[in-house]
């Protein structure tokens, strides 16, 4: 759990590699990020994205992570759906969360 949690519900850090793509650009290879999910929880997760572009608060994504290792695809693992609402973000630190649609 992490230090000085305030959420009802604590994130876990994870540091976990991803490919990260909104349901928008799924079909295009420049709608496709590296990232990786920093923390996590019951009801959303924190990422650091490279270079994800515009993405205002409020915007609702429908995500596709895969598993990534060394910055490439780990096609041993199933992509695993994710849908949510970006509720902050950290231009600066190329971060933002996510709220998990329930």
């Amino acid at each position: 759990m992490l230090e000085n949690e305030r959420r009802r519900d604590p994130r876990y850090a994870l540091h976990y590699p991803v490919i990260i793509c909104s349901s928008r650009a799924i079909d295009r290879p420049e709608g496709w990020h590296y990232g990786e999910i920093l923390d996590a929880g019951k009801n959303g997760m924190r990422l650091r994205v490279d270079d994800f572009g515009t993405l205002p608060v409020g915007s609702e994504l429908q995500m596709v992570c895969q598993p990534a290792r060394n910055r490439q695809p780990n096609n041993n693992c199933m992509p695993v759906p994710i849908k949510g609402r970006v509720v902050w973000k950290n231009a600066a630190g190329n971060q933002f969360a996510l709220k998990y649609f329930q």
